[in-house]
């Protein structure tokens, strides 16, 4: 018998268990890093299992075609319980392969096989489909908001066959296919895992064992949105700009004339903390030039906040700052510190700090004020809900904090100084709710009132999302993707293009583009910056 053969035997009273726990395990492909990259897992659901050990799959064999059918092998690399694998090209994009996990001998002896499929960009496309010789195969029908998925084998449709759906919710459901191999609509947004079978009754040979059954797993993900054109409003797909300096999110970003600045962010997994995790470096690039990143003087190791400018100064406000060091308790803790720095001189300046310490905010300036916005106080395990606005007069010959009440408790929110007023966008409420809100606060009349919410998506839109203003227009790119742009009535938004899903995100504009920097997506961060060209009215 071959070592493949004592393996695989080896590992036969394992699935038996699996089985009798009325659980299955496949192969799962998950696009990272904004298709950049990706991990291949074996799970029943689209997240790493520490008891499920991913060597099973170590003889996974996997290609990406691009949008000119070109094949290209991809080189695994083992990680902690997963394989990673980078993702060359860009734009809607297939990866392909096959597990054959060799003979089952419990029950009927069969060859099991697992054919994953994974697509980057427009899932819709009708060139995503592996086609070909593909034995089984999943493929997505519909647009985002209306998904069905259809069961093929040898390229016929399978009726009558289950298709289990992951959902973005997280949730999951067992549906049976119609006539077409057409399974019921799905309403959601983001990201999508699937899988289903076909068995072939057919006795034959493998390495000297015969067996009387294949049994073909086909395994798909997908995201129903993404960098795909999904909206007729949307006139192209995002295109990649350049890199940040890092992969980061909850950063700090501005433009300052011609200059694009970062500063910061949390650099660890999704809700991984500690002092290594953020990130204190600053650095700036010139939109009108080569893409390359100027390292400036950095400071303290924050995220959650962001910068904002003033008389060609850049502000930073606040932030938090992690005191455990890597695989301690996480001890979070809000900071009170605020700077200003000089392009001139590349220096910093202290600025008074803030009166309580506050994170999660945002930061905006508006005839000559600093004005923050939202936020908590982080102390460790215990945190304080913001429930005042900051001003500082920055014209004034000593600079002091003042405070506005606000109307609400909320964080994870953004900001923009918009017709004369902040406008306050989204965000995460006390109560433990995502909101869409847009509140608005006119200094004149020292008063707040509300503006049209953000359209409903998915369960995360309004989390952390990334606003900007230019041309005397305002634009929020929200958690799904969607790039909204406010109607010149104020009353309403407007899809105007996509780009791929994130949070925890900044944006800037160049020329007549929409860039989108940076953010967090399925437990990783972002160091892509996509351009989006915005349709007009």
């Amino acid at each position: 018998m071959t070592q493949r053969m004592q393996r695989i035997f080896a590992v036969v009273g394992w699935l038996a268990l699996l089985c009798t726990a009325a659980q299955a395990h496949f192969v799962f492909v998950l696009p990272q890093n904004g298709g950049q990259s990706a991990t291949i897992i074996m799970n029943e659901t689209l997240e790493a299992s520490s008891e499920v050990d991913v060597a099973f799959a170590s003889d996974t064999k996997l290609h990406l075609r691009d949008a000119h059918g070109t094949n290209t092998p991809l080189d695994l690399t083992e990680g902690d319980n997963v394989y990673t694998t980078a993702l060359p090209g860009h734009g809607t994009r297939v990866v392909h392969g096959l597990t054959d996990l060799g003979l089952m001998n419990r029950g009927t002896p069969h060859l099991l096989l697992y054919y994953p499929k994974t697509i980057l960009g427009d899932a819709f496309d009708p060139h995503t489909r592996v086609g070909g010789d593909a034995v089984v195969e999943i493929v997505p029908h519909g647009k985002p908001g209306d998904v069905r998925l259809q069961l093929l084998a040898r390229g016929k449709p399978q009726a009558d066959s289950e298709i289990t759906v992951l959902l973005p919710d997280g949730t999951s459901k067992i549906v049976k296919t119609d006539a077409k191999g057409l399974t019921e609509s799905f309403h959601q947004h983001g990201r999508y895992g699937a899988w289903g079978r076909f068995w072939e009754d057919k006795e034959s040979e493998h390495e000297g064992v015969v067996f009387k059954q294949v049994r073909h797993y086909a395994t798909l993900v997908f995201d129903a949105d993404g960098a795909a054109q999904t909206s007729e409003a949307a006139t192209d797909a995002p295109k990649v700009f350049a890199k940040m300096p890092e992969p980061s999110s909850s950063f700090g970003s501005v433009t300052v004339g011609d200059w694009l600045y970062v500063y910061g962010g949390h650099v660890s997994p999704t809700h991984v903390y500690h002092t290594k995790g953020v990130s204190g470096n600053f650095a700036r690039v010139r939109l009108s030039g080569d893409p390359v990143w100027e390292e400036l003087p950095g400071g303290p190791g924050l995220q959650g906040m962001n910068l904002t400018a003033h008389d060609g100064m850049v502000y930073r406000v606040g932030g938090m700052a992690p005191r455990n060091a890597e695989g301690e308790k996480s001890d979070n803790h809000s900071v009170a510190y605020a700077a200003r720095f000089h392009p001139k001189t590349k220096s910093w300046e202290d600025l008074p700090p803030l009166p309580t310490p506050r994170s999660s905010h945002d930061a905006v300036v508006l005839d000559d004020k600093l004005y923050v916005v939202g936020g908590w106080t982080m102390k460790g395990g215990d945190v304080e809900w913001s429930e005042t606005m900051l001003v500082m007069d920055l014209s004034a010959k000593k600079l002091k904090w003042q405070e506005i009440p606000q109307p609400f408790r909320r964080r994870a929110l953004m900001a923009a100084a918009f017709d004369g007023k902040i406008h306050v966008v989204g965000g995460f409420s006390d109560e433990n709710k995502v909101l869409l809100n847009l509140s608005i606060y006119d200094p004149a009349s020292e008063s707040w009132s509300e503006g049209p919410k953000l359209p409903e998506g998915d369960r995360t839109t309004g989390f952390s999302p990334a606003v900007g203003v230019d041309e005397g227009r305002l634009f929020v790119s929200v958690a799904d993707g969607r790039l909204l742009r406010l109607d010149k009535d104020g009353q309403a938004w407007t899809e105007i293009g996509r780009a791929t899903p994130r949070v925890a995100h900044r944006l800037a504009f160049h020329g007549e583009q929409v860039l989108v920097l940076g953010g967090a997506a399925k437990g990783d961060n972002f160091d892509l910056i996509e351009a989006v060209s915005p349709s007009a009215d």
